[in-house]
């Protein structure tokens, strides 16, 4: 299959972490994803009738899988490697006699978000598929992924007594079913049986939901994603994730133009300083401009969404090369994301105070990140309970994959090179355009600090271009390779000569800047005039007038947060002293705080007295007003 993408994987991936983020893929591997009782429950879903109330309990397994086999893809974990082997054989064994697996009941099948969680298993397997080693259990998989759907393709499509793809759930008109797109393009490379591509076809041509052809409205650019007549983010950017797979097998233009227009569109309009997409609940609800707002409610900044969004933003700057995505996704990894890891083991308040009899434990993502001051711990994301008494959420599930993107974004290949887009401290084993094996170390406290030294160690002596992301908030990059000075620009710093064993050195401008509400009066979340009517009533929307009463600080990549730990109170408001550069000049802080943080500093203030910060990722593990937070920080 011909290329499409402008950068790709590196063929080596042998990557090797020191500091907190391997620390953190170790935490994911030994509190959830090296527990085989843990995926026998979730395989046990598919031997009964587990979503009798038309739920999402299928899911389950194939979220962790795909989070799982990224996970694996970096650590090797000979112990990890088994787990999954034998949970993927558990789940084929599930299957019933033509193949069909579902935790649908075949009398209510094609409901609620039976398609949905078959997706799921079917993606599960794929992303397994990359990681096995034995040919002959591939070819298994494969047989049984072909068996699961063609169950569905009999029941789905055009023709006589079928059901199309959009009304195969109650919800979002369509948006959850239609996502089964992904893997059904994936199959279709991974047989070449036309039948795949047919009926991948079909659902790109029913555009989504049963009101609008969402991949138009994005191909016309005319409106933004919560403009539009359904507005639930994660669906909805899973479904331009398969049209971006169907874009690849065949070439047409106009998809790729829908597909980046959209990941524009929500950069543009709903992306928030900690790297999240929605303010009301899981919804696409402009929250570029509503993120201040002290009235949105606590279930908003989905970890769902940002891994989703994070994985699209991967996949998206494969297609166009622009740094302006990895940009974005590091916003979400440092910020939303790592602040989402449970690594306190807390047990979410509202199992303990709502359901005593269940069995209790903590799970190992949390759902839902503050912005304003709040706690974290405020209700698990797609909540269910199973069969067994044991409990799990969507967001737990899918969190594993955040972090198995970051060796996949770190270092990617192009015709030409090399390009290095994320700093985090460790080695990098990789190819070069002749093949030669390249070693990229890079030594550094990043984010901590701005200093980065990269030594590049070729095995032979090779002509080729580096490139090294220059990021947008870092206005005055000094570059320094092998003792002289070089010019640096925006986007990429590029480097093309004979490398064999050199250094580069990065000094990235860590100043604190501050950055302030958009004011935006009064809107309609969803244009009623252009749909006459809407699956949700369209909200108008007014702007909270506190809401410019707040300030966020930016350091590097890092948003810097308020927490009630530090020796105030995050609801008193304050008064930040600003430089005449328009910076604020931050210093470090050296007292003990109550929590383990990635970053501590000291904020001046206007009185002259200093007030602590740390990374938002690091504050509010408690999940209770003990450790009460905020990134937009309440001003006098």
């Amino acid at each position: 299959m011909v290329s499409r993408e402008k950068l790709y994987q590196n063929k080596l991936n042998e990557i090797k972490y020191n500091g907190f983020v391997h620390d953190f893929f170790e935490f994911i591997e030994d509190f959830q994803l090296l527990t085989p009782e843990l995926w026998r429950r979730f395989v046990q879903q598919f031997r009964e009738d587990a979503d009798y109330d038309a739920g999402w309990r299928g899911e389950y397994w194939g979220k962790m899988m795909r989070g799982a086999s990224l996970v694996y893809a970096y650590t090797k974990n000979s112990e990890l490697y088994s787990v999954l082997t034998q949970t993927v054989k558990d789940m084929m064994e599930s299957a019933d006699e033509d193949g069909r697996i579902s935790s649908y009941g075949r009398n209510h099948e094609f409901d609620g978000w039976d398609m949905w969680s078959r997706k799921y298993v079917l993606l599960g397997m794929q992303y397994f598929l990359e990681i096995c080693t034995d040919e002959e259990f591939k070819k298994e998989i494969i047989a049984s992924m072909c068996k699961q759907v063609d169950c569905i393709m009999e029941k789905i499509g055009d023709g006589e007594g079928k059901m199309a793809v959009t009304m195969a759930t109650r919800h979002w008109r369509g948006l959850n079913s239609s996502s089964v797109l992904e893997p059904i393009v994936r199959l279709y490379n991974l047989t070449g049986e036309q039948k795949y591509f047919d009926f991948a076809e079909y659902i790109v041509n029913c555009g989504g939901t049963d009101v609008v052809n969402i991949f138009d409205l994005a191909y016309e650019d005319k409106l933004y994603p919560y403009q539009y007549p359904v507005t639930k983010a994660y669906e909805m950017t899973s479904c331009f994730e398969g049209l971006l797979e169907f874009y690849k097998i065949t070439g047409i233009e106009k998809y790729k133009i829908s597909i980046v227009n959209f990941a524009n569109k929500i950069l543009e309009s709903d992306f928030t300083v900690i790297g999240s997409c929605g303010c009301t609940h899981e919804l696409f609800d402009h929250s570029t401009v509503r993120q201040a707002n002290t009235n949105n409610g606590k279930i908003a900044q989905e970890t769902c969404v940002t891994v989703t969004l994070m994985k699209f933003l991967y996949r998206v700057h494969l297609l166009t090369g622009e740094p302006k995505y990895v940009d974005a996704f590091e916003t979400s990894f440092y910020n939303a994301y790592l602040g989402a890891i449970n690594t306190d083991k807390v047990i979410e308040p509202m199992i303990m105070n709502d359901h005593p009899d269940w069995a209790a434990e903590p799970l190992p993502f949390d759902s839902y990140s503050p912005l304003t001051a709040g706690t974290r711990g405020n209700g698990i994301g797609g909540l269910k309970i199973m069969s067994d008494n044991h409990y799990y959420g969507c967001c737990a599930c899918i969190g594993a994959a955040g972090i198995g993107l970051v060796p996949q974004m770190q270092l990617l290949n192009f015709e030409g090179g090399i390009v290095l887009n994320l700093f985090v401290n460790g080695a990098v084993e990789a190819k070069t355009p002749c093949n030669n094996n390249v070693v990229v170390c890079i030594n550094t406290e990043y984010p901590k600090c701005g200093k980065v030294n990269i030594r590049v160690k070729t095995e032979k002596v090779e002509c080729f271009e580096l490139r090294i992301r220059n990021p947008y908030w870092s206005k005055n990059t000094v570059a320094v390779l092998n003792g002289k000075e070089i010019e640096t620009c925006d986007g990429y710093i590029t480097v093309t000569k004979d490398w064999s064993d050199d250094v580069l050195e990065l000094t990235l401008d860590m100043r604190t800047e501050p950055i302030y509400p958009i004011p935006y009066g009064n809107q309609v979340l969803m244009n009623k005039v252009i749909w006459g009517h809407n699956y949700m009533i369209p909200t108008y929307d007014e702007e909270d007038p506190i809401a410019h009463s707040h300030i966020a600080l930016r350091r590097g990549p890092v948003m810097l947060a308020q927490e009630n730990r530090l020796g105030y109170s995050v609801d008193d408001p304050i008064e930040v002293a600003i430089g005449v550069d328009g910076y604020v000049k931050t210093t470090k802080c050296d007292k003990d705080i109550a929590y383990k943080a990635i970053l501590k500093l000291d904020i001046p203030l206007t009185d002259g007295t200093k007030m602590t910060v740390t990374d938002y990722a690091s504050a509010g593990k408690t999940f209770s007003e003990e450790s009460k937070m905020a990134v937009w920080m309440l001003t006098k």
